[in-house]
């Protein structure tokens, strides 16, 4: 803590001498406070040996943005998850604690945010800690608390419907860290989780992103291009194209996508090569969402420890191990705003991944999810609930269920 706050320091002092003391002034008068309580309960239940796991946690994210005075803004933010109570189940990593094994759960409170933005000629230039949303680079919002990184961000808009970005990030937090790690730590964490012990070059992730929405009256079309690079360690480049159109009253949609993944250099101890390709095929009419999904991964495992944008994404299981193709389908109902259920939604989501070659690997996730919107009746409050259930040919079956309330404000 005592680090991020002279980081923030130092960004703020950098920026003041530019101000005059009213623009000062102006900032904060101007600046805003929005977040949301949160209170979630995250329960694991295997059929087998497997411990099972469960957590309640109660906290929230609170951010503040200042005013803009010749052209610059600061900003930060505070996250925190606290343990409601114990049980003798094992961790499920809503809140620090050993997760999978019965231990002591701990709170995580932590400056989530603390940077300086300036904003001339379409640029916006970032420095300090921040939240980032790449597709390979994310908050990642599986648990009570986001991923943050920290490094400098630069986004520009100067030509016409292109958004050009680059990064330079050298420390990232994961969910429960109270402190800032390096970004080798974090390829370091996704081999060990696998059980690889790897030697990780201390190399900062740099990447180039272009999102470009194409200029066409026939369909709404978007195009993204990313590349991302850690000396020494790996090069991703991911591509995605998003394209929808009209039928009658109904609206389609086609999102392919495509990841290539190398290790590169000799530094580091494990060397891979892998891909993933795939989309998503859907239809929305008259409140539904139906759409399938088809995705294959190449011969390693896909390397994401920062969040991602695998093709597909479920409760439980998500697609990226080696060999693997995965086939999904989803169907999703949001109730008209006129009806006696106005402000609720649901889906429910399957998927069946296999390996090839390799028929004991074979997985099925099935979930169900509900929310419920009460702006009508307490704006800005929330609930959500969801279950998984996760067939095994080899390892312990489970079921998952997770349920979430949120209180939203903003002030100014």
């Amino acid at each position: 803590m005592k680090k991020s706050l002279i980081h923030l320091a130092t960004l703020c002092c950098i920026a003041a001498p530019s101000f005059a003391a009213d623009s000062v002034g102006n900032m904060f008068s101007e600046g805003t406070l929005k977040g949301q309580f949160q209170l979630f309960d995250f329960q694991r239940d295997f059929d087998d040996a497997t411990a099972d796991r469960h957590d309640t946690s109660f906290g929230g994210l609170f951010y503040y943005r200042s005013g803009e005075a010749k052209g610059i803004t600061f900003g930060g933010s505070f996250a925190s998850a606290n343990p409601i109570w114990e049980t003798n189940d094992a961790v499920y990593g809503l809140v620090g604690g050993p997760v999978g094994r019965e231990g002591d759960r701990t709170a995580v409170n932590r400056l989530q945010e603390y940077f300086v933005t300036g904003n001339w000629f379409d640029t916006k230039i970032t420095l300090g800690a921040q939240q980032l949303y790449t597709p390979m680079m994310s908050i990642f919002p599986l648990r009570a608390i986001p991923f943050t990184y920290r490094g400098a961000s630069v986004q520009n808009t100067s030509i016409d419907n292109l958004r050009i970005t680059g990064l330079y990030i050298e420390d990232f937090m994961g969910w429960t860290n109270n402190e800032f790690a390096d970004v080798a730590d974090g390829v370091a964490g996704e081999f060990a989780r696998r059980g690889i012990s790897v030697d990780v070059e201390d190399n900062p992730m740099y990447a180039l992103g272009l999102d470009y929405a194409i200029p066409t009256e026939a369909v709404k079309a978007k195009a993204s291009l990313w590349h991302y690079t850690m000396e020494d360690v790996y090069n991703q480049t991911y591509v995605k194209l998003n394209v929808s159109g009209d039928i009658g009253g109904a609206n389609w949609y086609f999102k392919p996508s495509y990841l290539k993944q190398d290790s590169i250099g000799s530094e580091s101890a494990s060397s891979f090569g892998t891909y993933q390709a795939g989309f998503h095929l859907g239809m929305k009419w008259n409140g539904f969402d139906a759409v399938v999904k088809y995705v294959e991964t190449g011969d390693d495992n896909i390397v994401a420890p920062f969040g991602d944008e695998k093709v597909i994404i479920q409760q439980v299981i998500q697609s990226g191990r080696a060999n693997e193709s995965a086939y999904g389908a989803q169907l999703a109902y949001r109730f008209a705003e006129d009806s006696a259920l106005s402000g609720m939604s649901t889906y429910v989501n399957y998927a069946t991944y296999e390996v090839d070659g390799n028929s004991n690997a074979d997985i099925n996730e099935t979930d169900f999810s509900v929310r419920y919107n009460m702006n009508k009746w307490v704006d800005g409050l929330s609930l959500r609930a969801r279950y998984a259930i996760v067939d095994q040919d080899s390892g312990d079956d489970l079921t998952d269920m997770r349920f979430y309330v949120y209180y939203k404000f903003k002030i100014g």
